[in-house]
């Protein structure tokens, strides 16, 4: 074991579960065995991805939510529940409820949170806040005025006990241990030893296809013809003068069929399939209260390095891939050299280059690269890369607030484009369209767009209560309605198309 210093007293203890010689270890499995709520943050990458892709899908994260110094953030109803185990008192304060705004409650927390050293050599990830920002937090950046239905629309764990993995090779398993708190010190010290060495992942590992039934169908919120006349509200907007881009969504309720199987929790099951089929470098599964949230995202939002250096990856552009190989490579050459396309990803790269200049450095915003193609299993897609610097001491909640909700997801401007987006769809995202990851102890953020997400809420019973899927797309004028469709089916089908679901409108 080794432990590297905080600059509180509490410290992060490390053990070295395996050296990255033999298979990837199986962190499915890993999550199945913890009975409490857990978040998996998941990199992964396709046979054959671009070397510019790598670096975002190295490490990996179960982050579990039990620990002696577990503390939660829920923000529901326009009210932040705080809820603070004993150990962690001195830093975040008893449980209680305050009517403040998620980011400024954030801000508190993190502020508060002990600094720690990050525990692994190039692991931006040292213990925190993990969890989800939903959508619906945009009301507090000038966004409609809206909640969740049916779940929080925040929901971060401070989380003590952790294993992260290197996709070159190596397993760590981190804990939080602090003078002042001897025995909640020694509860994470024992649970350090007694993690075992995950085994490799095998075929079964990921999902046996007998073991889940296919979930049926999903039906449209709205018919496509309704999709397709909402396109050209749109549009008439745009050609008004209201907005650049509009990011047009919808959502699949999403059948709620019997599955078989022995495992505690079939939602796992049902992402471990998924990941099987579609390999991505932001793929998430969160198993927190109600909510269980299967995220097959390729989407970086935002980045911040301890640093002060921030990145943003936009993605903008898609197009379904081709069975056939020649034909697939028309499909790829033809989206790298669509105008409209084009058009779409520099316009979410001007918003966020905005968005960025709020809090960075003056000259500091950088484009380092602009409408490249990257190729995953079902999908081509045009991403970018927005670099900045951060003055000294920025809290990172605000640097998050001033770019969110994605703009990616919302248009451009981004208030005109959210309230025209909001008026069309008539419902709240939700999760989908927020972002998903981590605010770790020594300064970093990683964050992924929600995009590709699955999201199942449950009953006080634990029944599925509901099951939804968002997909959408950027409305410009040159938009053709049909095309923009085509463009929600194709993203429907990343996803249903490995759990056997067939999408209707």
């Amino acid at each position: 074991m080794d432990d590297r210093g905080g600059l509180t007293g509490a410290r992060v203890v490390v053990r070295r579960l395996t050296d990255g010689t033999g298979a990837a270890p199986d962190l499915g499995a890993m999550c199945a065995a913890t009975p409490a709520d857990v978040v998996w943050l998941d990199s992964a990458l396709p046979t054959g991805a671009p070397d510019t892709a790598h670096d975002r899908a190295r490490w990996s994260v179960v982050a579990c939510t039990d620990g002696p110094f577990a503390t939660r953030f829920r923000h529901e109803d326009r009210l932040a529940h705080i809820s603070v185990s004993p150990a962690a008192e001195r830093w975040f304060d008893g449980t209680r409820t305050e009517d403040r705004p998620a980011f400024v409650v954030l801000a508190d927390l993190l502020d508060r949170t002990p600094r720690l050293d990050a525990p692994v050599d190039g692991c931006g990830f040292a213990l925190g806040w993990v969890g989800f920002l939903g959508h619906e937090l945009g009301r507090e950046v000038d966004g409609p005025d809206r909640t969740a239905d049916g779940h929080a629309d925040a929901d971060l764990r401070f989380v003590d006990r952790a294993v992260v993995v290197d996709a070159r090779g190596g397993t760590w398993a981190l804990a939080l241990v602090d003078p002042a708190e001897a025995a909640a010190s020694a509860a994470n010290r024992a649970w350090l030893d007694a993690v075992p060495v995950p085994v490799p992942t095998t075929a079964a590992g990921s999902a046996d296809a007998a073991t889940i039934l296919p979930s049926g169908t999903a039906t449209g919120r709205v018919p496509r013809a309704a999709y397709e006349t909402a396109v050209e509200v749109c549009r008439a907007e745009i050609r008004e003068g209201n907005a650049f881009q509009v990011c047009l969504t919808t959502a699949f309720a999403v059948g709620l069929e019997a599955r078989v199987g022995s495992g505690t929790d079939p939602h796992l099951d049902e992402y471990l399939r998924l990941r099987a089929v579609d390999p991505v470098p932001f793929g998430a599964y969160l198993r927190l209260g109600p909510l269980r949230v299967a995220s097959r995202s390729p989407e970086r939002f935002l980045r911040i390095e301890a640093t002060g250096r921030v990145v943003a990856e936009p993605i903008k552009g898609t197009r379904p891939r081709d069975p056939d190989p020649e034909r697939d490579l028309a499909v790829r050459t033809g989206l790298a050299a669509s105008a409209k396309d084009r058009a779409e990803n520099v316009m979410i790269v001007d918003l966020l280059r905005n968005d960025l200049l709020r809090s960075a450095r003056p000259g500091s915003v950088r484009v380092e690269r602009l409408c490249d193609v990257e190729t995953y299993a079902s999908v081509h897609q045009l991403v970018s890369t927005v670099t900045a610097v951060l003055p000294d001491g920025t809290s990172r909640a605000e640097v998050v607030r001033a770019a969110f909700p994605p703009g990616s997801m919302t248009g451009a401007p981004k208030p005109s484009a959210s309230a025209i987006a909001d008026r069309l769809e008539g419902a709240p995202r939700g999760v989908y369209s927020g972002a998903i990851g981590y605010f770790s102890a020594d300064g970093s953020v990683d964050l992924s767009v929600a995009i590709r997400t699955l999201v199942t809420v449950l009953d006080d019973a634990g029944a599925v209560r509901t099951r939804t899927f968002g997909a959408g797309g950027a409305v410009t004028w040159s938009s053709v309605a049909a095309d923009e469709a085509d463009e929600v089916e194709a993203k429907t089908r990343s996803v249903f198309g490995g759990l056997g679901i067939v999408g209707r409108w």
